[in-house]
């Protein structure tokens, strides 16, 4: 009897807290409680339209708790738990960004000694690598078979103005635009660190004839990218191999030509950024290396307060993700290399990753029967719940990273380092294009 009326106090308190923080942001939310028989608004704006809120109902009083202690990672479990519901999730993202400072802030001790805790996670060592990939891309082929396109390019796609061109069509434009910064040709042999499910190194032989060695650390995507491999008949030319990018193969010739690495920063961790890109250093020839890497970077003043992926995302999501900002990524690099390697080219394409991500979610909606399917038939334990806590884990993690992407605290970078200096070249045939 004492502890729930401690319990029923503490989240007394906690909607009190609550209520008071959206008050002080003037927070375009409805906020009404469904706990009870009739339906009681907990807080509203009247100066704000309808249609320009967040309707938020509370279903569970746990909320309270969770959105007190920490209301990123308390309001995510609490939608995929569904505790809540939501008909807006984007506009709550937006109101969480420009309200960052106010709604991280807390109320007591309680949420300082959560924010310290998120502070501490496991390194990104070789074994701890391992396990952070496999928990996230050894999920399933059938899941991301359902939402990516069917090249299952697992990145930021380059789209132009055209609103009718497909998914696919803008990641095959982005696989050619790194294939050619890497100035591919038929006697290079290249190595793609974070391979995924093979389409580059698939598309790179095809095109240019070059030999390919792809590493990850997924049994699942090795797998798949041997099946698409043999498709293609391309064995005889391209490898794929189960290993940490630190235990990477040197070729018979000693060094790889080029190497590619898409989407793969964001896993080696803040203390492992310098190796990263030490490691590409040694994998490359003295003289004529090319190296193309592609990420997801953050801005200075979130990176300053939390250089992770966010809460939500580090544990349901990528465990382990570290995102850089821009210019902490060109130091590694340059400190890595040990400054014999010098970026060449960079191109932003955050925007475009925001539209990905989208792209994602509609597939996600539009195959749902059949992702459902393959997590029933790999989980037949699973309740009602868990799958609908599965749908909303998913959907959670394509909105949230939409909204950073649009209101540019998160961005994509694609960066191209070679060795210098580069062999001299005659003028005759320059095109700006070919920059």
């Amino acid at each position: 009897m004492v502890l729930t009326a401690i319990t029923q106090s503490f989240q007394s308190y906690a909607l009190r807290m609550v209520q008071d923080t959206l008050r002080r942001i003037s927070a375009p939310v409805k906020l009404t409680d469904h706990v009870g028989e009739e339906e009681e608004v907990l807080y509203d704006d009247p100066t704000i339209a309808d249609s320009e809120k967040a309707i938020v109902r509370v279903k569970d009083v746990n909320f309270w708790k969770r959105a007190f202690l920490d209301f990123d990672l308390g309001f995510a479990e609490s939608y995929m738990f569904q505790e809540i519901e939501c008909d807006n999730l984007s506009k709550i993202f937006d109101l969480y960004i420009q309200n960052r400072a106010t709604l991280d802030s807390g109320g007591s001790p309680l949420h300082l000694i959560v924010r310290l805790a998120q502070w501490w996670r496991p390194k990104n060592n070789i074994e701890n690598a391992r396990n952070n990939i496999v928990s996230h891309y050894d999920t399933s082929n059938g899941l991301f078979t359902n939402f990516l396109s069917p090249d299952l390019n697992y990145s930021c796609a380059h789209f132009t103005s055209n609103a009718a061109e497909t998914l696919q069509t803008a990641q095959r434009r982005k696989v050619h635009y790194m294939i050619k910064k890497a100035r591919l040709q038929s006697t290079h042999h290249l190595l793609d660190i974070g391979c995924g499910w093979g389409d580059l190194i698939i598309e790179a032989a095809r095109l240019t004839g070059c030999k390919a060695t792809g590493i990850t650390l997924s049994e699942e995507q090795k797998s798949l990218a041997d099946e698409r491999i043999r498709e293609a008949g391309l064995q005889d030319r391209i490898r794929v191999l189960l290993c940490d990018y630190r235990n990477a193969p040197r070729p018979e010739s000693g060094y790889y030509d080029r190497v590619i690495s898409i989407g793969m920063f964001e896993h080696v961790g803040a203390e492992y950024m310098d190796q990263y890109f030490e490691v590409i250093s040694q994998l490359l020839p003295p003289e004529d290396g090319v190296l193309v890497i592609d990420g997801v970077t953050k801005i200075q003043p979130f990176h300053e307060t939390n250089p992770r992926v966010g809460e939500y995302i580090d544990r349901y999501v990528f465990p382990g993700g570290y995102l850089p900002t821009p210019n902490i990524l060109f130091d590694s690099l340059h400190r890595g290399s040990k400054g014999s390697l010098e970026v060449t080219s960079v191109l932003s394409s955050g925007p475009h990753y925001g539209k990905t991500l989208l792209g994602w979610r509609d597939n996600f909606r539009a195959n749902w029967e059949d992702i459902r399917s393959d997590f029933c038939s790999r989980h037949p334990e699973a309740s009602a719940k868990d799958v609908e806590a599965y749908r909303r884990r998913w959907l959670y993690y394509f909105e949230y990273c939409e909204a950073g992407f649009r209101n540019r605290i998160l961005g994509n970078y694609t960066i191209c380092a070679v060795r210098a200096p580069e062999p001299v070249v005659g003028y005759e045939n320059l095109d700006i294009a070919d920059a």
